[in-house]
């Protein structure tokens, strides 16, 4: 009887054969996925390290100081992206948190650069340049903002809703 029925089913096999076969894949590919962020964020790491004293050299301590930082959090947002995986391959879910936190890292980033980029081409910046820089930096400073809030509503809401992580 038990035959018979698993015959009239095929979505019953299906769900026991199949569907552990694809997870299986997907954790094989994530952790492949996960090794690649590890290896790109430690070269980056060390190309940050390595290029410091030829930029010191080239462009001056402020310039030098600010292409590290702005490397550096390339770096961690590349972490932040890996411990996305990580997060994914032990829980079998993921939260909205590690993207606010990689969307927050990206606005910082693109705020420095465009510190960086008026401080170097300050006396040669039309007008024009510098408004769109100057509204550039205020999307920028208005999406952190928005961003903390979302943190912030993050960690404040209900307990009951957490379990119902996107």
């Amino acid at each position: 009887m038990e035959q018979s029925s698993r015959h009239r089913n095929p979505a019953h096999h299906v769900h026991e054969t199949v569907v552990p076969m694809l997870e299986g894949a997907d954790a094989i590919i994530y952790a492949l996925v996960g090794a690649v962020f590890l290896i790109a964020a430690l070269g980056m790491l060390l190309y940050s390290l390595s290029a410091f004293p030829n930029n010191l050299h080239a462009t001056g301590f402020g310039l030098a100081i600010v292409a590290l930082v702005n490397d550096l959090l390339l770096v961690m947002i590349i972490m932040e992206v890996l411990r996305t995986v990580i997060s994914y391959l032990q829980e079998r879910g993921t939260s909205l948190q590690p993207f606010l936190f990689i969307a927050a890292i990206s606005a910082t980033r693109r705020i420095l650069a465009i510190g960086a980029q008026m401080s170097v081409a300050a006396s040669s910046m039309t007008s024009e340049k510098f408004h769109e820089a100057m509204i550039d930096l205020g999307a920028n400073a208005g999406a952190i903002l928005a961003i903390a809030l979302a943190l912030f509503l993050l960690a404040h809401r209900p307990a009951n809703t957490r379990a119902a992580d996107i």
